[in-house]
Parts: structure tokens; sequence; C-alpha cells
């Protein structure tokens, strides 16, 4: 079609663009395509029959020559063969080179051979056998597989110009050739085709003729495949003309018949249609366009008319509901509007959150599906010393997860501002939400309260995701805590807490599952996987540039597909307040070093002269402090360093002092080592293991672990 519209085209171009002249030109069109692939079929299957038939021939022939060939007592063609290949093999390249350069030259050397009976008798016999058949030439040969060429024996062929004397060679590929020497009766016809320069293209067939040694020659027939090609031009041009005058034939009645049941029809609806906007637009609400067409064509244009008529009825009564919906609608979209400020207002969006608070940093987003979503996140201080965090996803979408999602919150706030643990505020909360949850929605919950003094995070995760937790100098791994169920779901619902000891510089990432969820175009998911790659493309940046990295990998990859979910996250970056120095709390964060093993001998003396420890049983665990925490400053991070937190904890009945060695680095059980002989003299004795063994007999109990990134080891001394 032209770039202008059909009402601005004269009637001749409407003509030319017209239905009718498509039907033709298409009906045509498809009878050209349809003759093109039947003439092309048949083409191919007559080249192959002719092909065949002609290679057959050539087979046949072949066989009959050899079964005359050896059963002559008066030639010796094997010995010919023998005669001819060792005149060949004994010349040098140049030598044989000179088949192309020099002719006559080459043929010196084999002329004596002509003159021979057994090559007259072959010669002759060959000759008859051209003579009595259609073959192109037949010949005796053999294939000199190592420099790829055919070197013939006996050829019958008279024209000087490309008859072959004893010793010529021509170059020829390999394929086929294998099985005609290995041919035995029974066996498939074995056939080559050969595009020669010399010769046009070659069918060639043949058998093998066996001596006292075997298979010693080829007897071959040539056939000219010139005359496949003079047959299909033959057949393809009376395809061609008959064709014409059938596409032309048909075109005609097909553009008759189409123009009376199909073009016809569709110009009346086009005309009443164009007559009903006109009216339309000047006021006049008449309906009986459509139904004054009376259309009877007993298909689906008649169906369209009677369609079209039902129109004009509801478009009528449609004007009229419309104006009222648009109203409706506009007070339903200044609604949403207003309920997504109040949603956004809820949450916590001004920061930095706690400006006067160091010892950690904090950022979150919430991007609704919907004008308003039903994930939402929180934190807040409980006390001066402990931070809560929430993150949750009310099940749906809308305005009924929005409500319930403003009383998850408020709940879940309330009951933690109390200072009880995660586990009882998830257990109220569901116990609260079950007993009024007649619409049976539910809500995953993650809860955590983090100890600023300490870094110690006390969590308890109701159906929600993993969090995902990076250690100072590590990178985000997952912590695959234990799920409780969802919050609303079952009555009296039991839920576990569970720690994670952050560090300064520790990371918390929790999220909602329209992160790993979001879906491309491709119906791909964006995964944990792709989640920890960007998460750890920014792990030491801020909180904000973290979830900000996150949401662009997510918006990149989800590019033009639609959001089906909320995307909701919240990030916690741990500083950690001064635990260099020593002071009234119960651990020390310092970075783990050989200088550094005085300042934690220094700070677990402390703690064990304010509990009256006595002089030996302080040395004994200062010498285990030395060897341990050595071993962490050695090996742990090798080759950099990193922190490590000792913790001094103390039992009362019996009093004892426990003290627990943390760190980051490559998971190693010092205990897993096998103890020193010590019966053996020092020089026998294998080197290593000594400092470890006597930790574990001077001490009262010792334990390791690896857990959630870290290698704890705990030793216990009753004092």
């Amino acid at each position: 079609m032209p770039e202008k519209s059909i009402r601005q085209m004269s009637k001749l171009e409407r003509r030319h663009y017209s239905l009718e002249t498509r039907t033709f030109r298409a009906t045509i069109m498809g009878a050209i395509i349809m003759g093109m692939v039947a003439l092309i079929v048949g083409i191919v299957l007559y080249a192959i029959a002719i092909g065949d038939q002609q290679l057959s021939t050539s087979f046949n022939l072949s066989r009959s020559a050899k079964g005359f060939l050896e059963m002559k007592d008066y030639m010796d063609l094997e010995k010919l063969t023998s005669e001819v290949l060792d005149i060949y093999n004994n010349m040098t390249a140049e030598e044989q080179a000179e088949c192309e350069t020099d002719i006559d030259k080459y043929r010196k050397h084999f002329e004596h051979l002509t003159d021979s009976p057994d090559y007259i008798a072959a010669l002759s016999a060959l000759k008859y056998f051209k003579d009595s058949s259609d073959v192109y030439d037949i010949y005796v040969a053999v294939y000199d597989y190592d420099n790829q060429r055919l070197i013939y024996i006996v050829d019958p062929e008279p024209d000087p110009e490309y008859a072959c004397f004893p010793g010529d060679w021509e170059k020829s590929s390999p394929s086929g050739y294998a099985e005609m020497y290995n041919w035995k009766a029974g066996d498939k016809r074995p056939y080559s085709i050969e595009n020669v320069e010399k010769y046009g293209w070659l069918g060639s067939s043949g058998v093998p003729l066996v001596g006292s040694s075997g298979s010693y020659a080829l007897i071959m027939a040539d056939v000219s495949l010139s005359t496949v090609s003079k047959a299909m031009g033959s057949f393809t041009l009376n395809f061609v003309i008959a064709m014409f005058i059938i596409v032309n034939l048909v075109a005609v009645i097909m553009t008759l018949h189409m123009k009376k049941t199909l073009v016809k029809p569709i110009n009346q609806i086009a005309d009443a249609a164009t007559k009903y906007t006109e009216d339309k637009k000047n006021g006049i609400k008449d309906t009986h366009y459509f139904s004054d067409l009376h259309i009877s064509t007993g298909d689906e244009l008649e169906n369209l008319a009677l369609i079209m008529s039902d129109m004009e009825t509801d478009l009528a009564d449609y004007d009229e509901h419309l104006s009222r919906v648009i109203s409706e609608k506009e007070r339903v979209g200044t609604e949403l509007a207003l309920a997504t400020r109040i949603q956004a207002d809820m949450l916590p969006n001004i920061f930095p959150a706690f400006p006067e608070n160091h010892d950690f940093d904090i950022y979150a987003v919430m991007n609704p599906a919907k004008e308003v979503g039903g994930d939402f996140y929180d934190f807040f201080k409980i006390d001066e010393d402990h931070l809560a965090l929430v993150i949750a996803d009310v099940s749906g979408k809308g305005i009924p997860a929005a409500l319930f999602m403003m009383i998850s919150k408020i709940l879940v706030q309330n009951l933690a501002m109390t200072g009880i643990s995660p586990k009882e505020v998830l257990q109220q909360v569901n116990a609260q939400i079950y007993a009024h949850n007649k619409e049976e929605m539910f809500v995953t919950v993650w809860l955590g309260i983090l100890d600023l003094r300490n870094g110690k995070l006390t969590c308890s995760n109701a159906g929600h995701e993993y969090p995902l937790v990076k250690q100072s100098g590590g990178s985000f791994e997952i912590v695959k805590d234990r799920h409780g169920f969802v919050i609303g779901g079952m009555e009296c619902i039991r839920y576990t807490d569970y720690e994670i000891q952050l560090t300064p510089g520790s990371k918390l990432f929790v999220y909602t599952d329209g992160v790993p969820e979001a879906t491309n175009s491709d119906k791909q998911l964006f995964g944990l996987e792709r989640l920890l790659d960007a998460i750890n493309s920014v792990k030491d940046m801020t909180p904000q540039d973290v979830i900000e990295e996150v949401s662009n990998e997510v918006t990149l990859f989800v590019g033009e597909a639609p959001q089906f979910d909320d995307l909701t996250m919240l990030c916690l970056s741990y500083t950690g307040r001064d635990n260099d120095s020593m002071n009234e709390s119960n651990q020390i964060t310092i970075e783990a070093t050989v200088e550094n093993i005085e300042k934690v001998t220094d700070f677990v003396n402390a703690k064990l002269e304010a509990l009256d420890c006595s002089l030996k049983i302080q040395t004994q665990i200062d010498v285990a402090i030395d060897e341990l925490f050595s071993n962490i400053a050695h090996y742990a991070y090798d080759p950099e360093t990193g922190p490590a937190t000792v913790i001094v904890d103390v039992e009362e009945d019996p009093l004892s002092v426990i003290i627990t060695f943390m760190d980051n680095g490559k998971p190693y059980d010092p205990l897993s080592n096998e103890d020193p002989d010590i019966t053996l003299s020092a020089e026998d004795r294998k080197i290593g293991g000594l400092g470890v063994f006597l930790v574990k007999k001077t001490m009262d109990d010792v334990s390791y672990e690896y857990k959630d990134g870290r290698n704890i080891l705990r030793i216990k001394k009753k004092i």
C-alpha cells in the first residue's frame, strides 16, 4: 500500500490495490510457487532416474567385460598391469609430472608396452565392448591413493585428444574407488560421479580384476551425464508452458468468484460504516445502517453484517455508560494515589535514618507492582542498644494486601517494642491475625533484633526468604535458617530463634521473593545466583549503593517484561562500637595479628582477676590464648589479615570461664590433627601439634565448629 490513505487515492489506484486485484495476483503467485516446487521435485526425480539408469549401464558393462577378460588365456592382463606400475613407481616425481607438462616425453617410458600381445589383445577386447554399447569409455586402470591419481593400463579411446596410453594418469577424487576394489558379487553397485575439466560431468562404475595376488586393477566404464541436463531442459520448457496456461485460467476463475462472494459484501459493509461514522459526527443517532444491508452469503461475512447491526444498538447504550465509567475511574485513581502516599508514609523513608548513630548504617526500598503493595519493611530502635529489623510479604496484591500489610506491621512493631524475643513476637502476631483472618490471607515475616553493643543478631523466620550476610573481609552468603510457618496460616504455631554474629564490617541484606522471582520476557527468573553476583560486585559499598545496584541489575534483566511482584529490600551495615580497648562488655573484636595477642591476653586477664582466679590457672589460660590466637593470626586469613572476636563467658556452678574464639577465615579444625607422641624424643617427634595438645590437656573442655561462615573454637576452665 502507498503511504497515503485509501481516501486520498484515485479510482485507478483503488483498483490497483483492491481485493479483486490482490486475489488475482495472490492466485498467480501461489500457483507459480506450487508449480516451481513441483518442477524442482520433478527435475530432481527425473535426474536421479536417468543418472541411475546410466550408472547401471556402466556397471553392467564393467561386469561383462570383467568376465570376458578373466576368461581369456591368450592375454596376461595382470602381468601387463604389473609392468606399467613397475615403470611408474620407479620414476622420479619430476618424471611423473611430465604427464602434465610434456606428455610425449612421458609416454616414451611406456612406449614398448603398446607392442606387447597382452596389451593388443586387451585393447581389442575393450574396443569391442565400447563399440557395442552407449558408454562414454571403458578401460582398465589402477588408482594411486597416495597421489590421488588414476593410472591407465588399457584404454580403447580412438580420439587422440582424449586417448590414454599405458602409464598415463589423471587427478581424480578417491570417492568410490575403495568400494570398487572391494566389490564382490551380491554387493551394491559402486560408483563415482565427478566433474572432470577435460570431459565434463562423468559417472563411473567399475569392478575389480582379480589375479593370483588378489585385486590388481579396475575394469571401469564411464557414462556422460550431459544427456541428463539436455532431457531436463526439454522437460522444464514443456512444464513452464503448461503451468502458464493453467495459472492464468485458475486466476481468472478465482478472481470472479472472490469478487462476487467477498469483495462486493465487504464494500457494502465499508460503505455502511463510512455513513455511520459521518452521521455520528453530525449527531444523527439512527441505528439502521447495517441492518439494511441484507447480505445473504451464508458465511462469516453475513455473520459480520449481523454483528455490526447489533453493534449499532449496543454503542448507543455504551456511550451513556462510558461517561459514568470515566467519572468513576477518575475517582478510583485519585483514591489509589492517596493510598499509595499513605502506604509510603507508613514505612521509614527518611535516610540516613539515625544520623546520631555511627555504629550502623541502614537503607531500604519498596517498589509495589501495583499502585499499592503487600510487601513492607520496618526498622526501629527498641532501646539505645537494640535495633529491630523487619521485612515481610503479604499474600496477594493491591488494596487487600496493603490493608493486611498495615495491620501486620503495626502488630509486629508494637510487640517488638515490649522487649520480647523475635520468636515470641511472631507467635503472638500469628495468634492475633489467625483469630480474625476470615479471608485466609497470610504474611511471611523475617524479624531480627540487633544488639548494637556486640553485633549479636537474634532472628526468627516465618516462611520468608533466606537472609544474605557478609562478614568482615568476606562476601555475601546465604544463611539457610530454619523456616517457621507463615503468619496467619495455622493456629498455635511455634517459632525458633537463631543468632547471627555480626562483626565490624559485616552487612545484612534481606528481601522479598519479588527480587529472585523477577521474570524477563523469556520467562527466566532472576534467581539467587544473579542476586549474589550483583550484591557481591558492590559488597564493600554503602547499603544504599548495594540496594541501588541490585535494583539496576533486576531492571536490566527484566527489560520490557511487566513487574508481577513487589520489590522490597533492606540492607544494614554494622560498624560496631569501639571494642579495641578493654571495656565492661564480655567480648573484644580486634585484628588477628601476632602483635595483638597481648591485648587479647590483657582483656581476658582483667575478667579473670575480677573472678579471683589463681595465678596457676590464669597462666594456663594465657598459654592457651597465645597458642589459639597465634594460629588464627598465622593461618585464618593467610596471606591477608582479618578480624577475630574473643568472648568471655562465666558459668556459676561450678565457677568456670568459657572463652570463645571466632574468625571469618578459611575453615580449619585444629582439634582434628593427631596428638603428638610425647614419649618420643624431640628429634624423633613430628613438628607441630604440641601447642594444641597442651591446650587440650590443660583445659577442662575444648570444642570446635564451623557455622555461618565462621570458625568457632571454645575452651572451658574451672576456676
